[in-house]
């Protein structure tokens, strides 16, 4: 085994999430990240912000858009009172080659990524699929971390389906495939829900959690352990407004005044109290 740091290029769309795994990543000897890719999509490949947030407020409603709004936009603005870096902040200071997408497969991407030589790509809180093309430029792969316990609450807000139907939350890293959260789990473990925690909350625990376990695994990771496969589970797509009243008579709640404050200092983490 060797001493020198893995290469690893990052995907994320940044707020809060993004922000925590990076974190995570950039403490850890044992990883260089030598590339970030973030994310500019809000809905569509495309439609830009004003175009997008509208298509996203049809499809969901003014409650969950806010909660979105929240955990990127609204996090990044609050994450520059705290000592927790935004993603784009932290590029910055370290150096790290940045790309501002919303198409990663296209051509130009594609060229970032292998101009940055990865020898591993992982992904978190990132609202793009990353094709074959992308996902065989570094030599290990491609990862991701997904906030729920795979094949279960595979889709694109696993801890607010999970929170909905009562279900056991959890995280887990898998291999990246053609199928939507589909591929070899790598490691996962159970985070149980706190009482009284968002969702916003509950996701930010979870993805601080599975970057840790991202980072434990690293080296077998790396190395091109395959994983385990996945069978069954089922993929829930965009939250319905019926759905978000639903959730909010349970009762529950997609974010607090309470995280919001967090935020400001800094404590909205995977251990904050």
């Amino acid at each position: 085994m060797t001493d020198t740091p893995i290469n690893l290029l990052f995907c994320t769309r940044g707020g809060l999430h993004g922000a925590l795994v990076l974190r995570e990543l950039l403490a850890s000897p044992r990883i260089r990240v030598c590339g970030i890719v973030f994310s500019s999509r809000v809905f569509r490949p495309g439609d830009g912000f004003v175009r997008g947030a509208l298509a996203l407020w049809q499809r969901t409603g003014l409650a969950y858009l806010l909660y979105l709004w929240s955990s990127t936009s609204l996090a990044g603005m609050l994450m520059t009172l705290s000592p927790l870096a935004t993603v784009r902040a932290a590029a910055r200071q370290r150096g790290i080659p940045l790309m501002v997408t919303d198409r990663i497969n296209d051509e130009p991407c594609r060229q970032f990524v292998a101009a940055q030589s990865p020898h591993l790509l992982a992904s978190a809180f990132f609202d793009q699929h990353i094709g074959a093309a992308v996902a065989a430029i570094p030599a290990a792969g491609a990862v991701n971390i997904h906030p729920s316990l795979l094949p279960q609450f595979k889709g694109v807000d696993p801890v607010f389906f999970a929170t909905l139907r009562r279900a056991e939350c959890g995280v887990s890293v898998h291999r990246i495939t053609a199928e939507f959260d589909g591929g070899y789990i790598l490691c996962q473990q159970p985070v149980p829900a706190r009482s009284g925690d968002s969702v916003l909350r509950t996701t930010a625990r979870l993805y601080q959690r599975g970057a840790e376990l991202l980072v434990s695994a690293i080296n077998e990771i790396a190395a091109g352990v395959p994983g385990t496969p996945q069978a069954g589970g089922g993929y829930d797509s965009w939250p319905a407004p019926a759905q978000v009243r639903e959730l909010a008579a349970l009762p529950a709640s997609l974010v607090s005044a309470r995280d919001l404050l967090d935020l400001a200092r800094g404590c909205v983490t995977g251990d904050a109290p």
